[in-house]
C-alpha cells in the first residue's frame, strides 16, 4: 500500500492579502493600468500658524496669506458658536496656488475632478483647497471645509460616536450644513433651484433626498438645514446631526423633532409652496427667443454657450458623450450639431476642459475658437480653426498657470483673460504677435469674465473691489467695471450695488452693456446704457439665467446683437437665442435693489438665528493680529493614519495550536509625499507569520519605493505507507497515514521607479530579489494491523507523532525535490491609459504596456510582454479588442511552472481542470498541453453593451443590478521553443509517435507529438459591478475547437472587464 494524494493548495496568508490589496489599491492601480497624478514642479512648501490652524502654503504673496490665516480663524469663531466644539490641537490646511496644482496634491489618492472645490479627509482632518479664483469663493469654499473639519472632530473626537457613524448620516446633510452654515438663508442662486423646484411640482421628500441622487446635496442640502433652522432655530443643527450619526436618520428625526420623517417633508413642502406662490402669478415665466440646444441635442449638461461675432455659429461644452465634457459647433439658429469642435480623446494632451466657470472667444472673423484647457499641470489656450476643429496654438500664458473666460479683440491681434497669479485674481492680456503677456490689473480685488469693447480700447469686467472688505457680512459681491487698456484707469459702474452683476457684455454698437444680475432675488439679464445709466430688466423669469454655478457665463451677444443665453429649467440648462430687439425692456432704478426672494423658505425666521447673524456681521469680529501669525519652517509630521484588523482567533486540532490575526497599517507625512503600507499576518503556526511593506516617495515628478517582504505559502500531500516503528523498545510493523506539509518561504525585496511623462503615459523601472526556501513538516497517524476472531483485519491507532523531515529525505521518498532558488529581476515598461470606465469595464479610449524583464539567479531567462487594448465607442456598444502576449526565452526556463491560456481572463471556456491531460491517447488529441507552455498569444474581441444600471448609459435602467452584456471571441496559443504552430487548424496534427512502457501496468502505451492550434471560442457573457467592490463575469463559452465537449461551457471570471 503506497497512496498519494495532493491536497488543494492552503494560502491563507495569501488571502489576506487580497484584502491588504485594498489598503494598496492608489498604488495598486498604477502599477499595471491606471492614469497619473503628474507633479510637474516641486513645491516649497512653509507653514504659518496661528491659534487653531496650521496653514500649509508656498504661495509668495505675504498679504494675501495673511487675510486667508485670519480668515481661517474668523470662520472657526463662527462655526465654534455653533458646533460649541473646540480644536484640542491646530488643524491643518493645505493651501495650493491654484486649481491646476490643487489637482496634483499628494495628501488626497485619486483623481481630483475640475469641478472639486476643496476636500477635508478624516484621518488627519487635512483641509486641502486651493485658492480659488475669486475671493469670494475662496471664502466660501474655506468656510465650507471648515464645517466638515468640525464634523470630524465632533464625530471622531470625545464623543461616544465613532468614525463608522458617519455612514449614517445622509450625504445632503453633510453638505447641506457646510452650505448653509458658510453661505446663510440669503442665497439667490440655490433660491433659484428651490423655486424651480416648485414649478415643476418636484420638491424632494427627506427620502428622496437620501436614496436618490436626482437631488444635488449642496443646494437642496443647504436649503433644508435653513428650512430648520428658520423653523426650529440653528441650535437644533448640531443635535439633529449627532442624533442622525448615533441612530440613523429616521430614529434621528422622531428624536429631534418627535415626528417621522414624512411629517418633516411635508412641513418643508408647504414652508416652500407658501413662500413662492405669491411670485409665480405676477412674473414672466416664457423665455424670449428659440430655444435651440435642450438636452436632447446638447446633453444632460449644456454649458458656456459662446455666440459667433457673425451669429452663425454657437459653440458649447457638453456632457453629450457621457463620459467628458467635449466642445461642439452648432447652427445659431436650428441648434444643429455640426461638429464636435475638438475633445479629450481627439487630444490626448488635454487633460480636462475649463468648463465649470469659463467660456472660450471667437475671433473677429468667426474662424476661430480658442478656449482655456488644463494640461501638464497648468492652464493653456488651445485655438481651433472652425469648422474642422484643427488645432492652431497651444499657448502657455507664463506665470498665469490658471485662467479663463477668453474675450478676443477686435483687430484679432490679442486675448485677454481673467488669471490667478501667487493668489491673486487680475486681468491680463496676450498678443499673438509678440507671443508676450501683459497684466492689465495688480492688486488684491478679484477681477473677473472681461470682455473687450468693440474699438477695443476698453475692457468690461465684473469685479468686487467696490464691497471687498466695505461692508460686514461674509458675502462678496460683484459690481462692474471698464478698465483703459491703454492707461489702466478703472472706472466703476454703479448700478445695483451689493448685488452680483455678473458676465458683462457691449452691445453691437457698444453704447451698452448687458448683464446678469439677482438685485431682486431673481437671476435675470439687464443692459445699461454708458452715456445716460440708464437700466433695463430685459427678462423676467421665475427661475433665471444661470449655468453650472452663480459665476459661470451664460450669456454670449455677436457682433449683430444675436443674444444667446442658457436658461434654467427643470433641472436643465437650455440655450436660447433672440435679437435684443425681441426683448421688451423695462427701465428700473439702478440703485434699487430687494433680497426677499434670495432668501431660503420660510421668509421669517423663528428661534434662534445664529448663523446668519453671524454671517451678516463676518468682518465686525475682530482679525486675528498678524502678531499672533507665526511662519516656520516645513516638519513632515510622519504619523498612522489608519490602523485595521481582521480580528483574533485561536484553535486547537489534531495538527496542533494555531493563530489567526492580521493587522495593515498606513503612514505618511502631512503632505503625503512619504507613504509607508504595512500588513502582516499569522495563520496557523509561528512559521505562518508574513509581513510586507511597502515605502513611497512622491515628493518630486519621480515616484520611487521599495519593497521587503516575507511570505509563507501552504501546500501538502496525503499518504498512507507500510512502515516499522519502535514501541517500547519493540520493532512494530504499521500502517502510516501521514500529512506532508509543505511550507515555500518567499523572503523578498523589490526597489521602483515611475515617471509619469502626462497624466496618460508612465514610464517604470523595477529590480526584485526573492529566495524561496521550503520547510516539510509530517504529520504520522500510526496504525497498527490486527485479526479478529473471524480472521477479519482491522486497524489500531497507536500513535501520533509530529517530525521536520529532510529535503533529502523527502525527494527519497516521493522524487519531489524542494531545492532553495532565489530570482533576481529586472525590468522596464511603458504604460499608456487613455480609457475611461462604463459599468463593469472600459467603454472607450485606449490603453497599453510594453515592457520586458530580465530574470537571473537560479533560472536565467528574458520575458519580454506585450499588452494592447483598444475600445470604440458607437452607441449603445462599444467594441473592444485586446492583444497580449508574454514568454520566457533564455536557459533552464523549462524548468519553472509553465505559462497557460486557460484562465477565465484569458481565454473562456477552455478551464485546466476540465480537459484530458493525458497525451497517451487518440480519443481527444486536444488536452492540456495545448493550453501550457513557455510562451503565450492571446487575442480577445467583445461587443460591449452596457444592459443594467443607470438610465443614461444601460438598456435597461436600474438602480441596483449594474451589469455589462458582453459578445465576445478569445483566441490563445501557448507554445515552447521548436514546436510547430498550425494557426489555421482547428485540430492538432500528429507530428510523430513514439511508444513506452507503462510502469504501473507493464503494458506499451503509444504518444503522440503533436503541433500547437490556437484555442478558440465565442459565447456570451454578463459582467456585474458588484457594489465596487467586486466584479463577478458568469458567461457561457463555445469552445470552437474542443471536441471532447458538446455543449457550451458554463464559467466564472472574478476580474475586471480588460
Amino acid at each position: 500500500m503506497n497512496k498519494r494524494y495532493p491536497f488543494c493548495i492552503k494560502l491563507p496568508f495569501v488571502l489576506w492579502l487580497l484584502a491588504a490589496a485594498l489598503l494598496f489599491a492608489p498604488q495598486a492601480k498604477a502599477q499595471y493600468f491606471g492614469q497619473n497624478k503628474v507633479r510637474y514642479k516641486k513645491l516649497d512648501f512653509k507653514i504659518y500658524k496661528t491659534p487653531h490652524f496650521e496653514i500649509y502654503y508656498y504661495i509668495k504673496n505675504d498679504s494675501m496669506m495673511k487675510r486667508f490665516a485670519q480668515e481661517s480663524e474668523l470662520w472657526y469663531t463662527l462655526h465654534q458658536q455653533v458646533f460649541r466644539d473646540t480644536f484640542s490641537k491646530p488643524n491643518p490646511i493645505i493651501l495650493y496656488a491654484n486649481h491646476p496644482e490643487f489637482q496634483q496634491t499628494t495628501a488626497i489618492d485619486g483623481e481630483i475632478s475640475v469641478g472639486t472645490g476643496g476636500i477635508t479627509e478624516g484621518l488627519k482632518n487635512r483641509v486641502v483647497m486651493p485658492v480659488m479664483e475669486t475671493n469670494q469663493t475662496t471664502r466660501h469654499v474655506l468656510g465650507h471645509e471648515l464645517v466638515h473639519a468640525f464634523q470630524y472632530h465632533m464625530l471622531l473626537g470625545r464623543d461616544s460616536s465613532n468614525f463608522e457613524n458617519i455612514g449614517n448620516i445622509p450625504l445632503w446633510m453633510v453638505e447641506g450644513m457646510a452650505e448653509y452654515l458658510s453661505i446663510g438663508k440669503k442665497d439667490a442662486y440655490t433660491a433659484m433651484w428651490i423655486r424651480d423646484a416648485y414649478l415643476n411640482h418636484d420638491i424632494p421628500t427627506v427620502e428622496a433626498l437620501t436614496n436618490g441622487n436626482k437631488y444635488f446635496p449642496y443646494r437642496y442640502g443647504e436649503a433644508f438645514w435653513s428650512f430648520l433652522g428658520s423653523t426650529y432655530g440653528d441650535t437644533v443643527i448640531v443635535p439633529f446631526f449627532k442624533n442622525t450619526a448615533r441612530f440613523g436618520l429616521q430614529y434621528g428625526i422622531r428624536r429631534t423633532f418627535g415626528y417621522d420623517d414624512k411629517t418633516l417633508s411635508r412641513l418643508w413642502k408647504n414652508s416652500i409652496e407658501n413662500t413662492y406662490k405669491a411670485y409665480l402669478k405676477d412674473t414672466v415665466q416664457k423665455p424670449v427667443g428659440l430655444k435651440v440646444i435642450d438636452d436632447k441635442i446638447g446633453g444632460d449638461m449644456t454649458v458656456a454657450p459662446s455666440v459667433s461675432p457673425d451669429g452663425k455659429y454657437i459653440s458649447f461644452l457638453s456632457s453629450k458623450n457621457l463620459f467628458s465634457i467635449d466642445l461642439y459647433l452648432s447652427d445659431a439658429r436650428t441648434g444643429r450639431i455640426i461638429t464636435r469642435l475638438t475633445s479629450k480623446t481627439a487630444n490626448s494632451h488635454v487633460d480636462e476642459f475649463n468648463f465649470i466657470e469659463s467660456a472660450g472667444a471667437w475671433s473677429p472673423d468667426s474662424k476661430k475658437f480658442a478656449y482655456s484647457v488644463f494640461a501638464k499641470g497648468r492652464n493653456r489656450m488651445l485655438v481651433v480653426s472652425v469648422p474642422d476643429g484643427k488645432v492652431l496654438n497651444d499657448i502657455s500664458m507664463g506665470k498665469a498657470e490658471q485662467f479663463s473666460n477668453l474675450t478676443w479683440s477686435p483687430d484679432g491681434k490679442n486675448v485677454a483673460f481673467q488669471a490667478l497669479s501667487e493668489g491673486q485674481s487680475d486681468l491680463y492680456m496676450y498678443n499673438f504677435d509678440t507671443k508676450k503677456v501683459t497684466q492689465l490689473t495688480n492688486d488684491k480685488y478679484s477681477d473677473y469674465q472681461p470682455m473687450f469693447s468693440r474699438d477695443g480700447k476698453k475692457i468690461v469686467f465684473s469685479t468686487d473691489r467696490a464691497t471687498y472688505d466695505q461692508v460686514l457680512s461674509q458675502e462678496i459681491t460683484f459690481n462692474l467695471a471698464e478698465v483703459d487698456i491703454a492707461t489702466g484707469a478703472i472706472t466703476n459702474i454703479n448700478v445695483f450695488n451689493h448685488a452680483n452683476n455678473l458676465n458683462p457684455l457691449y452691445s453691437a454698437d457698444g453704447t451698452q452693456i448687458y448683464f446678469l444680475s439677482n438685485r431682486d432675488g431673481f437671476r435675470n439679464m439687464y443692459r445699461y446704457t454708458i452715456a445716460s445709466g440708464k437700466v433695463e430688466q430685459m427678462t423676467d423669469l421665475f427661475t433665471g439665467i444661470c449655468g453650472i454655478t452663480e459665476f459661470s457665463p451664460a450669456l454670449s451677444i455677436s457682433a449683430n446683437d444675436d443674444v444667446v443665453y442658457s436658461y434654467y429649467r427643470s433641472q436643465k440648462y437650455t440655450v436660447y437665442n433672440a435679437k435684443a430687439s425681441e426683448f421688451t425692456p423695462v427701465v428700473v432704478d439702478g440703485g434699487k435693489t430687494d433680497f426677499t426672494v434670495a432668501m431660503l423658505p420660510p421668509t421669517r425666521a423663528v428661534g434662534v438665528d445664529l448663523i446668519n447673524s453671524n454671517l451678516n456681521n463676518y468682518l465686525a469680529y475682530p482679525k486675528l493680529s498678524t502678531d499672533s501669525i507665526h511662519c516656520v519652517g516645513y516638519k513632515p509630521k510622519f504619523k498612522l493614519d489608519a490602523l485595521a484588523s481582521n480580528g483574533v482567533g485561536a484553535q486547537i486540532g489534531t495538527y496542533g495550536t494555531g493563530l489567526s490575526s492580521g493587522i495593515m497599517g498606513v503612514f505618511s507625512d502631512i503632505l503625503g509625499r512619504n507613504q509607508i503600507y504595512a500588513s502582516a499576518s499569522v495563520n496557523g503556526e509561528v512559521y505562518d507569520f508574513g509581513a510586507q511593506g511597502v515605502y513611497i516617495n512622491q515628493e518630486g515628478r519621480w515616484n520611487w519605493g521599495f519593497g521587503l517582504s516575507h511570505i509563507p505559502y501552504q501546500f501538502g500531500n496525503y499518504n498512507v505507507t507500510p512502515t516499522t516503528i519502535q514501541v517500547d523498545g519493540k520493532p512494530v510493523n504499521v500502517i502510516d497515514e501521514h500529512t506532508d506539509i509543505i511550507r515555500i518561504f518567499q523572503d523578498a525585496v523589490q526597489g521602483f521607479m515611475q515617471y509619469p511623462i502626462s497624466k496618460q503615459l508612465r514610464y517604470e523601472i523595477g529590480a526584485s530579489a526573492a529566495r524561496n526556501s521550503f520547510r516539510i513538516d509530517r504529520y504520522s497517524n500510526y496504525f497498527e494491523p490486527r485479526t479478529d476472531a473471524d480472521g477479519n483485519t482491522y486497524y489500531v491507532p497507536i500513535q501520533f507523532r509530529k517530525h521536520k523531515i529532510s529535503r533529502e529525505q523527502y525527494r527519497d521518498e516521493t522524487g519531489y525535490d524542494y531545492r532553495p532558488f532565489s530570482v533576481y529581476t529586472v525590468g522596464t515598461s511603458l504604460t499608456g491609459d487613455d480609457s475611461y470606465f462604463g459599468i463593469a469595464a472600459p467603454l472607450g479610449g485606449y490603453r497599453f504596456k510594453i515592457g520586458a524583464d530580465y530574470n537571473f539567479g537560479t533560472y536565467k531567462y528574458y520575458s519580454p510582454n506585450i499588452d494592447l487594448r483598444g475600445y470604440v465607442r458607437t452607441k449603445p456598444v462599444t467594441f473592444a479588442a485586446r492583444l497580449y502576449g508574454t514568454g520566457r526565452f533564455g536557459d533552464n526556463n523549462n524548468n519553472l511552472y509553465p505559462l497557460s491560456v486557460g484562465y477565465p481572463w484569458l481565454v473562456r471556456g477552455f478551464d485546466l481542470y476540465s480537459l484530458n491531460s493525458s497525451s497517451t491517447s487518440t480519443t481527444s488529441l486536444w488536452n492540456s498541453n495545448q493550453l501550457s507552455g513557455q510562451r503565450i498569444a492571446v487575442a480577445n474581441f467583445e461587443i460591449r453593451l452596457p444592459f443594467t444600471g443607470p438610465e443614461k448609459l444601460a438598456a435597461l435602467p436600474s438602480k441596483f443590478l449594474f451589469s455589462d452584456l458582453n459578445l465576445f471571441f478569445d483566441a490563445g496559443l501557448a507554445w515552447n521553443s521548436g514546436d510547430k504552430i498550425t494557426l489555421f487548424k482547428t485540430q492538432p496534427e500528429v507530428l510523430s509517435t513514439s511508444t513506452v512502457t507503462d510502469p504501473n501496468t507493464g503494458e506499451p502505451v503509444t504518444l503522440y507529438n503533436l503541433s500547437r492550434v490556437p484555442s478558440l471560442s465565442v459565447g456570451l457573457s454578463l459582467r456585474v459591478n458588484l457594489f465596487g467592490a467586486l466584479i463577478l463575469e458568469p458567461f457561457y463559452a463555445f469552445p470552437i475547437n474542443r471536441k471532447d465537449v458538446k455543449k457550451p461551457v458554463f464559467g466564472f471570471n472574478f476580474t475586471p472587464g480588460w
